[in-house]
Formats: structure tokens, sequence, C-alpha cells
């Protein structure tokens, strides 16, 4: 009997890690989706000059649809709303500069487990960057 109660509990711990896979997979499969999310509102702001309310509204949307854990609270958005116009050589008059983030939730599966706490066991996945608008005048 204390050989099974011994095995048990070794499975049981030993379960973590397995299940720790399964999580990193999944957190990386929301961060590649929220890449192409961004990617495509990105080359939609460069043709439009600047970030359209449409834009906006339509990247929180793609965000809310695809992850239902994520409230539209919790979305970072910081993005040039200002139109843009390309020039002829390099100028950083026609940057259009973002910054948009989501929370990843459950980065450590079973923290509550582990003594991990709900708000230590996540962290905010943010893209920072600029793309170069190709609006003319």
């Amino acid at each position: 009997m204390k050989t099974f109660i011994v095995t048990i509990a070794a499975v049981i711990l030993l379960m973590v890690f397995p299940m720790q896979n399964v999580q990193d997979i999944v957190n990386s499969h929301k961060i590649e989706r929220f890449d192409e999310i961004v990617y495509s509102a990105c080359q939609k702001a460069r043709t439009d000059g600047r970030f359209t309310e449409s834009n906006i509204s339509q990247m929180k949307s793609s965000i809310l649809s695809e992850f239902a854990d994520i409230s539209e609270d919790e979305i970072i958005i910081e993005v040039t709303t200002s139109m843009k116009y390309k020039r002829f050589e390099f100028d950083s008059r026609e940057t259009i500069n973002y910054r948009i983030g989501i929370p990843i939730k459950r980065i450590v599966n079973l923290g509550e487990f582990l003594g991990i706490g709900e708000e230590d066991n996540r962290f905010d996945y943010i893209m920072e960057g600029y793309v170069l608008s190709e609006a003319v005048e």
C-alpha cells in the first residue's frame, strides 16, 4: 500500500511537466495569432496613412473574438491616429507608431498548486514599433 501511495504521488507530481508543455504551446499559439492580427492592422494603417477608427475597432473585435479570456479594457492600444504622408526619402514624419498589447494569462499551468498567485501568473505581451506611410498627399 505504501508503494502505491508513493507511486500515485510521483505520477501526480510528474504530470506538471507535460501539462506545462501543453500550456506553453497554447500560449505560443495565442502570441502567434495576436501577431497576425496586429500585422494585418499595421499593413492597413500603412496604406491608409494612419490607424483609422474602423481599423482600431476591427482590430479590437478580432482580438476579442479570438481570445475569449480577454476583456476590452485589458487591450493596450496606443497608435498614431493623425494622418502621415509618404515622402520621397526617409523622414521620421512619415512613421506611424504603434504599441499594442494583450495580457497572456496562465503562464505556469497548475500555478495555484505550485503556490503562484493569479496576478503573478500572467504578463502583458506588447508589440511596439512603426510602419512607414504609403499615403500620398
